[in-house]
């Protein structure tokens, strides 16, 4: 056998790694012993025209050896998708690839899995395949390679959907520079959303019919595919809807509501803006009156006409300009620049006071009033006690105000702002000191400049629907976006109905909405609704205090969506049946996978409630006012927001657990061996061993089990009342035929 007959397998093995990343090329040389070159950058540009997608991926390779090497480029053809160019140039000369069309990549596909030793690429068993030699690759050189596809986008609803594939299975390749993707939208019909479930993206809308999604990162992990939805409709105020439900089982769902950003400026309500600034003396520390005015005087510069203003001031008292709310005019606005301009910090910190006064200078009548609080500290002077403060908050807002509440440096008293936030439907930022708080307070006000529809409701016929969160829906800006998941029960097609204040009058958009009764499609929605649950259920927990009805669901939720929490932890429970429902295996269960030879390291079991303390304490402190205060109390606040917004399913409180959730299946990782939750030791077990031809002729005889078996190289999965257990050791020749008599048995 020639020595590129020996190379070529293994060289083909990398195809599936391509095609997790959908359109991400690897350069393989021919030496053995050396691994795919380095991916020095990334970049991908996506341009959407009504419903085909062209997407374009340049990527730069990196030979950092000191010879000269011969390689293969293998690049993944995603399915249904037409290759219109390919551009790789060695020494000046034009190189040209060789297609091969996806059945016959499909042929070398267990020795794909095989020599990887990935299951993480069963996920991926149908792709074509762009492959070419590349000589001669330069000692220390790089290599640049562009290829362009275009596909259609699948459509249903009024929502569009594009998925860039990045996944590498469980060895996720590294960017060592910089890996961009942007994705430019044109529509003939009015765009309305355009949301990422998957990445934290910056969207710019410049009218209707364009916008602009993306993200940046430096020396980016490529493990989790990138997933964009935008939605399209002719209404003032768009509703649409995605759906997943297994069957037997109740829905969930996500409503992404959206105005148009060209809505007609007779619709754009007229505002009412109170700004209140701290300006005590340690707003002197590290100039944060300085970003504080800055801000300010952006806020003020971007009022629209018609818009009144008032700023208020508070140190050791509490000081307004003007004469309560003005008109925002041009010279009005300038002589209120002055005055923020002339602010000087010193003094203590009257907080009560200043947002008393400012909910007290609130009109009646249907006009919006927002009040933005900046501070950097806690209460001082006057009333300073937290739950009373929140009292006399409550009390004086009567008039619906939103308080926005913003944090600078981080001996804040955290959860007396959040709950201020919270009890006038706000919400809080926590900024470091600097340029930051310019950054966030001018980004919130662009986006609240155009209040259209305000006090929102949902009614869904005769649809059942619970646990919809955010509980209090959030006003309307143009431009803006309010994303809802909940759940559901019942089924078939219904009007939604979205109620809300558009100016002085309640106005209802009916939308026509199907809730099925099975949809396997938006598999993240289950993840992402309970993340939000959570992040709802701890911040009462954080704001109210403990409670055992609040910490039950907390680690029912933890343990069946595999999310950790301050809660998540092991239990001593009164039954087989509660153990079961909970994802903890029992010492039996595991010992008779141990003398199977399956690795399965018993869990430490702890006694009831046994917590995670310190971090549960974090939970609590603001009802015991210790650690309330202090940079561990504003991380907590954020990862506890980031739960309770939880649209991209990564970020700060997205934090790995030991329960994997796959399908309708728990799977919880001990000792290095997923372990279906409903296994139990007296099961028939069907032992074979991973990788043999016994374990792909499961795949077979079951393709349904191929999300459960992605799941590692050690996995136990029941099906009926008999298990199916690959390892290491077992059965390496059995037919698909064999296969299924044992479990139909």
């Amino acid at each position: 056998m020639s020595a590129k007959k020996v190379i070529w397998p293994a060289v083909l093995a990398f195809v599936l790694v391509c095609r997790t990343v959908g359109a991400t090329g690897i350069l393989v040389p021919d030496e053995e012993k050396l691994p795919p070159l380095a991916i020095k950058s990334h970049r991908v540009n996506v341009r959407i025209e009504g419903n085909m997608a062209t997407t374009r991926v340049s990527e730069v390779f990196l030979n950092s050896t000191d010879r000269r090497l011969e390689a293969t480029f293998i690049f993944p053809i995603p399915p249904e998708a037409a290759l219109t160019d390919f551009a790789m140039y060695i020494n000046g000369k034009r190189q040209s690839g060789e297609i091969v069309e996806a059945d016959r990549a499909r042929q070398i596909y267990q020795d794909i899995v095989r020599r990887l030793r990935d299951p993480g690429l069963l996920e991926y068993l149908d792709s074509g395949l762009l492959r070419m030699r590349v000589f001669p690759i330069e000692p220390n050189s790089e290599t640049k390679v562009e290829v362009t596809y275009t596909h259609a986008l699948p459509f249903e609803s009024g929502v569009y959907e594009y998925t860039f594939p990045l996944k590498t299975g469980h060895r996720a390749s590294k960017v060592l520079e910089d890996f961009t993707l942007s994705v430019e939208i044109t529509s003939h019909l009015p765009l309305k959303s355009v949301y990422s479930p998957t990445h934290d993206v910056g969207v710019t809308r410049k009218d209707d019919h364009h916008a602009l999604a993306g993200f940046e990162r430096s020396g980016a992990v490529l493990d989790t595919d990138f997933t964009l939805f935008y939605t399209v409709s002719r209404e003032d105020f768009g509703l649409n809807l995605l759906t997943h439900r297994r069957a037997g089982e109740d829905g969930y769902f996500a409503l992404m509501i959206s105005p148009r950003v060209e809505i007609e400026q007779r619709n754009v309500m007229a505002k009412d803006v109170c700004f209140v600034i701290d300006t005590s003396g340690s707003m002197q520390e590290q100039d944060r009156i300085a970003s504080a005015r800055k801000a300010v005087k952006f806020c003020l510069r971007a009022l629209s006409p018609g818009d009144r203003f008032a700023v208020v001031t508070f140190s050791t008292g509490v000081e307004v300009f003007g004469d309560g709310l003005t008109e925002a005019t041009p010279e009005a606005v300038e002589r209120a620049v002055a005055y923020v301009e002339k602010l000087e910090a010193r003094g203590g910190t009257d907080l009560c006071g200043a947002a008393l006064h400012a909910l007290r200078m609130a009109p009646e009548g249907g006009r919006p009033y927002l009040t933005v609080l900046v501070t950097d500290g806690k209460p001082t002077v006057g009333v300073t006690e937290p739950g009373e403060i929140i009292r006399k908050v409550e009390e004086a807002n009567r008039a619906n105000v939103r308080v926005f509440t913003f944090g600078i440096a981080e001996n804040l008293n955290v959860v007396l702002l959040d709950r201020i936030a919270e009890a006038t439907r706000g919400y809080s930022e926590y900024v470091a000191p600097g340029r930051e708080i310019e950054q966030k307070i001018s980004s919130f006000f662009r986006k609240v400049s155009h209040p259209v529809l305000s006090e929102l409701q949902l009614a869904f016929g005769e649809i059942k629907v619970r646990d919809l969160y955010p509980q209090r829906m959030p006003d309307l800006f143009r431009g803006s976006q309010v994303i809802a998941f909940g759940r559901y029960s019942g089924g078939g097609d219904v009007a939604v109905q979205l109620t809300g204040a558009l100016k002085d009058e309640r106005r209802t958009f009916a939308y026509d909405a199907s809730f099925p009764k099975e949809n396997a499609a938006n598999g993240f929605l289950p993840h992402l609704w309970a993340r939000r649950k959570i992040g709802y259920l701890l911040d009462q927990v954080r704001l109210h205090g403990e409670s055992k009805e609040l910490t039950d669901e907390v680690m029912r939720l933890s343990k069946e969506y595999g999310i950790a929490t301050p809660y998540t932890s092991y239990l001593v429970l009164e039954n087989e049946e509660a153990y079961r429902r909970h994802g903890i295996l029992r010492r039996d269960a595991l010992k008779t996978l141990r003398a199977a030879g399956v690795a399965a390291a018993a869990p430490e079991e702890a006694q009831r409630f046994r917590h995670a303390r310190e971090m549960a304490d974090f939970v609590t402190a603001g009802s015991v006012g210790a650690d309330a205060e202090g940079g561990r109390a504003v991380r907590l606040s954020e990862a506890i927001s980031d739960l309770k917004e939880a649209e991209p399913v990564t970020g700060r409180g997205a934090l790995g657990a030991n329960i994997h959730r796959v399908g309708g299946k728990r799977f919880l990782y001990v000792g290095g061996t997923y372990v279906d939750t409903e296994f139990a030791e007296q099961m028939e077990m069907l032992q074979l061993k991973w990788g043999s031809d016994a374990y792909f002729a499961v795949l077979d005889a079951m393709p349904e089990l191929k999300d459960y078996l992605a799941l590692g190289e050690s996995v136990v999965v029941v099906i009926g009342d008999k298990a199916l257990v690959i390892a290491d050791e077992g059965k390496d020749e059995m037919s698909a035929e064999e296969i299924k008599e044992f479990f139909d048995q």
